[in-house]
């Protein structure tokens, strides 16, 4: 058969539909057929649906098949490296029987993975057979799975060390506790003995002890002492932060805890490290943020060990530390974020970041256990702490805990067309710090939403294009999951004929645009009361 045989429908050789061309075209792969141009002979539906969704084009049979087009951007090559396509293409020139490779693609900030998979036909016209998988799915569980192996395993170890830590910590202070007891002792010692040797040396005794003069030991014997209590002082020093490292499991002192209130007492303890630095700080702490539950000093301490962390990355005179607070409404969490402009992460060190002892700045006083300490007492309260890049540069850290499950925010659900009516509208709610707020262009997706997780609110939108209010409310009347859900109508017709056959499905709650933030606000509350 020859291409010219398709007919409208599919792009595969047939007369009457074929039971071959309605195979090939039910299959979810994408699948095409390349002439020796490197032009598509023939193609299933769903390679048309990938092309549509790459260039927003229509494709037909006789166009550059999308994995060979090497000069548009538009194009699945344009995602790939030029050794990739020069595989593909040396499969059109008979140079490779068969070629296989894997891309990526960035839509809406999020990534999306295909695997292609190409093979030599020796039937003229036709040169390859192309088929495209979206492998995304597959991906990003391997990836949450490679996530999840890695937080295991880490936490695995920090369980192990902390139990060794606790041990060494326990062995090492008892000797240091007895060097610190008795450095006073010799101290006194020394300046009673003192005249009497100088003494001893003015009646032509001999004048060295121990191998030295005493003029030498005059000047700096003393100095030995405060030197050994500095040394003693510092592996105390050692030994407590070992010993807040390995009490993870002791945090069992929670009670509700203000972020904001935390991270600011912790910056006053800073302040200090700051001005000596000569660091910029930038505060931008979001308001109303939800309590977690938690221990009030532990918080503390995290966001101190990770400023201080941040400061001593800072090599340079234009040294600028952004600390933010904020709520991630999807995980119903609060983060601490730290942003620095310093030297960076040193890759060496990069994968044993939180692991005791591991820091490259020990030539200003890093011990390598502030974000160790930092990383157990995170897990201690369910949450996380990483790293990547900041913008400005350096590091941001970021810390994220789990909202107090005794005071889980109520879930409102904000459906409306109108993007600057939907924002206000998003941010008079979540800005007073009572509900976790989600948002929805559109009456379709907002029913998607509503049926994947069902909102204590939901905020409806009355005139929207393809679904509107009308429609989404005859969706979910009747339905069992959405018994318990209040719905509020927004709208700038307040007469409109919709309106009354929504009140006869029991929603009567109308809300008037424009939309009065204070009025708004209030009708909420009554609501949810």
């Amino acid at each position: 058969m020859s291409p010219d045989q398709n007919d409208s429908r599919s792009a595969f050789p047939q007369q009457a539909p074929t039971l071959l061309g309605v195979v090939l075209d039910a299959l979810p792969i994408s699948i095409a057929i390349v002439d020796a141009e490197g032009r598509l002979a023939a193609l299933n539906s769903a390679w048309r649906q990938l092309t549509h969704q790459f260039t927003g084009h229509d494709v037909k049979v006789g166009d550059t098949a999308m994995l060979l087009a090497e000069n548009d951007p538009e194009s699945m090559s344009a995602r790939m490296n030029p050794k990739q396509v020069a595989e593909l293409n040396r499969i059109i020139d008979s140079g490779r029987e068969h070629f296989a490779c894997d891309f990526t693609d960035t839509r809406n900030n999020k990534e999306y993975w295909y695997r292609v998979d190409a093979r030599r036909l020796d039937r003229p016209p036709w040169k390859a057979i192309l088929t495209v998988s979206d492998i995304t799915s597959r991906k990003r569980a391997e990836l949450a799975l490679r996530s999840s192996q890695d937080q295991l395993y880490q936490a695995q170890k920090m369980e192990a060390l902390g139990t060794l830590v606790a041990g060494m910590a326990h062995e090492i202070n008892n000797p240091t506790s007895l060097i610190l007891f008795n450095l006073p002792i010799v101290e006194r010692v020394w300046r009673d003995i003192l005249p009497h040797l100088q003494l001893f040396s003015q009646q032509g005794r001999p004048a060295e002890f121990g191998g030295y003069k005493l003029d030498y030991l005059e000047s700096h014997f003393q100095q030995l002492i405060l030197d050994m209590e500095l040394a003693a002082n510092r592996i105390s020093k050692i030994v407590k932060d070992l010993k807040n490292f390995s009490r993870r499991s002791q945090i069992h002192e929670k009670a509700p805890v203000d972020i904001n209130a935390a991270v600011t007492a912790a910056l006053r303890l800073a302040q200090t490290t700051m001005r000596k630095s000569d660091v910029e700080l930038t505060l931008n702490l979001s308001e109303n943020l939800p309590r977690i539950n938690g221990n009030r000093t532990a918080i503390e301490q995290v966001a101190l060990n990770v400023v201080i962390n941040a400061i001593q990355a800072i090599e340079h005179e234009r040294g600028h530390i952004i600390v933010e607070t904020g709520y991630v409404h999807d995980e119903d969490r609060v983060f601490i974020a730290v942003h620095d402009n310093g030297r960076g992460i040193n890759p060496e060190v990069a994968d044993k970041l939180f692991d005791p002892f591991v820091t490259d700045n020990q030539g200003r006083g890093g011990t390598g256990l502030g974000l160790a300490v930092s990383y157990n007492l995170v897990q201690a309260h369910e949450g996380q702490i990483t790293f990547d890049d900041s913008d400005q540069g350096g590091t941001v850290f970021t810390i994220t805990l789990p909202v107090e499950t005794k005071q889980k925010l109520p879930h409102v659900l904000v459906v409306d067309d109108d993007a600057p009516v939907r924002r206000l509208i998003v941010q008079a709610v979540s800005k007073t710090g009572l509900y976790a707020v989600d948002e929805a262009a559109n009456g379709v997706d907002g029913l998607i939403k509503i049926g994947s997780r069902p909102p204590d609110l939901l905020i409806l939108d009355l005139m929207m294009p393809g679904m509107n209010g009308l429609e989404v409310c005859q969706a979910i009347h009747g339905k069992e999951p959405f018994a318990a859900m209040k719905v509020l109508i927004t709208t700038g017709h307040p007469h409109h004929p919709d309106l009354e056959k929504i009140a006869a499905l029991g929603f009567t709650q109308i809300h008037s645009k424009p939309i009065n933030i204070t009025a708004f606000r209030a009708a909420i509350a009554a609501i949810m009361a």
